[in-house]
């Protein structure tokens, strides 16, 4: 595995490994060794500096493209085709991203993409702009013509979404109907459970837990 780590940090290591090597620390001397060896080759300290700023350049510049292709590979696996509004953690995100959840988090404060949504968990919550959240959702595909550039309006999801009303609203309890707007489960009846927006997660009555966006439940 290759970790990447600016050229401050890596000079700062080496200074606490000559430092413990004086103090006849046979680890550290180990270390130093490995390391003095490994920059003296082919890769240089600054090469490596220089991979880990592109690498997070590239990260930054395509961050909401990479969150919602990580969201939306997550969100199948665990509903399928019905992913829309589905949560996922912030941790499994960062995981797919190949980031640690802190620099997940810290790129998560510097976009706002219009169909995202983060929403607060009841364990332990992170701290994005002042919001309390622990995963997060997308309710329509998101319009990423640059991923760093705020406000993004997200695109319809299809024709049904033409036909969303925005004064339906449903409660935790409420019986409702799905109609044809989602073929999938058209014609199933549930309770909803919980409401995220504007979508609620419905458990029908056949055992299912369906994440459904607003217009495509009708109230019975």
């Amino acid at each position: 595995m290759t970790v990447n780590v600016s050229e401050s940090l890596f000079e700062q290591v080496l200074e606490y490994l000559r430092a413990r090597t004086e103090a006849s620390d046979r680890i550290a001397q180990n270390l130093l060794k490995t390391l003095e060896t490994l920059t003296s080759g082919s890769t240089s300290v600054g090469s490596v500096a220089r991979s880990n700023r592109d690498r997070i350049d590239d990260l930054v510049s395509q961050f909401g493209q990479k969150l919602f292709d990580a969201w939306k590979e997550l969100a199948d696996l665990q509903v399928g085709e019905n992913y829309w509004s589905y949560p996922v953690m912030f941790e499994d995100l960062a995981e797919e991203m190949e980031i640690s959840v802190d620099s997940f988090v810290q790129h998560l404060e510097n976009i706002q993409i219009g169909s995202l949504q983060l929403i607060q968990g009841r364990g332990y919550n992170y701290q994005v702009n002042g919001q309390q959240a622990a995963s997060l959702t997308f309710h329509s595909v998101p319009t990423l013509k640059k991923a760093a550039i705020p406000n993004l309006a997200g695109e319809k999801q299809g024709s049904g979404m033409d036909n969303k009303s925005p004064s339906k609203t449903f409660k935790v309890g409420d019986r409702v109907a799905v109609n044809a707007n989602r073929q999938q489960y058209a014609n199933h009846q549930g309770v909803v459970e919980q409401v995220i927006s504007v979508s609620c997660r419905v458990k029908l009555d056949n055992g299912w837990t369906a994440f459904l966006p607003n217009h495509c439940l009708d109230h019975i």
